[in-house]
């Protein structure tokens, strides 16, 4: 009795298939890492760079600083920076933020401002939110009024529909806020 190799009468053609599927997994993985890990050293980078400067005095100056940070260390920050107003405009509007059960309606102002205020299953004691906000990379950076104003509060965007009327925030804490649109924002300066 002879033994006989089980993949002799199988094609190469399968093995190589499969030994480039592999190979060509590894390769999005290690590229995958690469980039995850620019974008975190880029957001440290302009932290540290906006913390070691002059201090932002107001919630509006501390987004704004950082956004101009992520928009010079950017590979198109000219794009980056020309299309800053629609990119904002994208988000303008009164929006329901639900985390859990909670609902607060937030309204983001095209000039860079926002207000949240308590709307459903909130705590009796909760307060209205007021600062400033604007979006940088694929995340909204927030300052607010009352508290400290830097470092800012960013929030890497993700799960947005395609016709931005729903998006998701990752939380600095690990949890998700959903932010579904209830009215698109009338100003002059987001208008085609």
């Amino acid at each position: 009795m002879s033994v006989t190799d089980p993949f002799q009468n199988r094609p190469r053609w399968i093995l190589r298939a499969i030994g480039w599927i592999v190979a060509l997994a590894i390769i999005f993985i290690l590229g995958y890492r690469v980039m995850f890990r620019k974008q975190v050293e880029r957001t440290v980078s302009c932290l540290e760079q906006a913390s070691s400067a002059e201090r932002a005095t107001s919630p509006a100056a501390a987004v704004e600083k950082y956004a101009a940070c992520i928009d010079r260390q950017s590979t198109t920050a000219a794009a980056s920076s020309a299309a800053k107003l629609p990119v904002r405009c994208r988000y303008a509007g009164v929006w329901a933020a639900a985390r859990g059960n909670m609902v607060y309606q937030v309204t983001l102002k095209a000039d860079g401002k926002f207000v949240g205020e308590p709307a459903e299953n909130t705590p009796a004691d909760a307060q209205v939110i007021t600062g400033a906000w604007t979006v940088a990379g694929n995340a909204l950076v927030w300052a607010y009024d009352s508290g400290a104003v830097w470092p800012p509060d960013i929030n890497p965007i993700s799960a947005e529909t395609d016709n931005a009327n729903a998006f998701t925030l990752r939380e600095v804490n690990g949890s998700t806020t959903r932010y579904t649109l209830i009215e698109r924002s009338t100003s002059g300066t987001c208008r085609k």
